[in-house]
């Protein structure tokens, strides 16, 4: 292991770019340095807020407050199920009920559609091309731009694993040719539902360029595959329960060779199920981007968290922004 100074200096990305590094992990702040939009707070605060067309009201929100949840998956399925009650019961209910599932898939749609970036607004080829040469990428954001992207050029050389019937996830149809690069999804996205049956499947047809058809209202058996907030308890116990989300994290657990990790905290908090399996894993070596303009104290303090949480790894702090994937020119100017 290289004697690792903990100081304010980052090496520059072609420093260690000659190097083998096989697997990718971006984080939300990958996708903030395209869309600035993706840094506002949780989507359930901005489901509550006057920013979007149709804001939760009271009751939905008192939903959340009793399952002590933010996550719209969580209140979406215990209203299905309401449902299915009140329908044995003979539907004395169902009109409030219909109105409150219809209401909080609204909130969702609204929330989404204000902060994700436009559609074709992004540079998906540049994207594209920095993402080929990766064995795995793997991302924790929730938002469209690796598919737009992968969807772009050469969709071939990439694999997300959702080739099985109706664009759903086999567990034993999991098998990829050497020379493609693999996409997981760690903690789901916004193009991903949860069916009835426990099957996980990508949304493919016309809606994809208009994120309002992402929740379409005529398939209220189709739940939101994605965990946008939460503990790093509450989001491994999720992952836990979905194959597709435990295949991609025990993916994760299995990589070897050299990691980049781009736009990512990496923080206990929030992401300690992460660092417990890279920290498993065979990976030799980690290069961490680190976001150049925050202060000296900071650089100096993340490099130190870093260095202990994963201080069996080979490590590298470089300069997040002369990456590629990284660059300033990537941004999207939010009009």
């Amino acid at each position: 292991m290289p004697d690792l100074k903990i100081d304010e200096n980052l090496v520059e990305w072609d420093e260690l770019a000659s190097q083998d590094w096989k697997s990718l992990l971006v984080g939300n702040g990958f996708s903030i340095n395209i869309w600035e939009k993706f840094g506002y707070g949780t989507l359930y605060e901005l489901a509550k807020s006057d920013d979007v067309d149709t804001p939760l009201s009271k009751k939905e929100v008192a939903l959340f407050d009793h399952l002590g949840s933010s996550n719209f998956e969580d209140v979406l399925r215990i209203l299905y199920h309401a449902k299915i009650v009140d329908e044995q019961l003979g539907s004395p209910q169902e009109e409030e009920i219909n109105r409150l599932y219809v209401n909080t898939k609204n909130a969702l749609a609204s929330a989404v559609n204000y902060a994700h970036i436009p559609p074709n607004s992004i540079n998906a080829l540049e994207i594209n091309n920095q993402l080929r040469p990766y064995k795995n990428v793997f991302s924790t954001n929730y938002d469209l731009i690796p598919y737009w992207s992968i969807m772009e050029s050469d969709t071939w050389r990439f694999k997300d694993f959702f080739w099985g019937e109706e664009s759903c996830f086999d567990i034993s149809d999991t098998d990829v040719n050497a020379d493609r690069t693999k996409i997981h999804y760690l903690h789901g996205a916004i193009h991903l539902v949860e069916l009835t049956n426990g099957k996980t499947k990508k949304l493919t047809a016309n809606g994809l360029d208009r994120l309002s058809d992402l929740f379409d209202l005529s398939h209220p058996e189709q739940f939101p595959l994605f965990i946008s907030e939460g503990s790093s308890d509450w989001k491994l116990s999720r992952i836990k329960r979905n194959d597709y989300l435990r295949f991609c994290y025990e993916k994760l657990g299995k990589i070897k060779g050299g990691l980049v990790v781009l736009g990512h905290s990496l923080h206990k908090d929030y992401d300690q199920h992460i660092i417990d399996t890279i920290n498993d894993s065979d990976a030799s070596r980690i290069a961490i981007g680190v976001w150049p303009h925050q202060g000296k104290e900071d650089i100096v303090s993340f490099k130190a968290r870093l260095t202990q949480d994963l201080g069996s790894k080979e490590l590298y702090f470089f300069d997040s922004e002369t990456h590629p994937l990284g660059a300033t020119g990537l941004n999207v100017p939010v009009v």
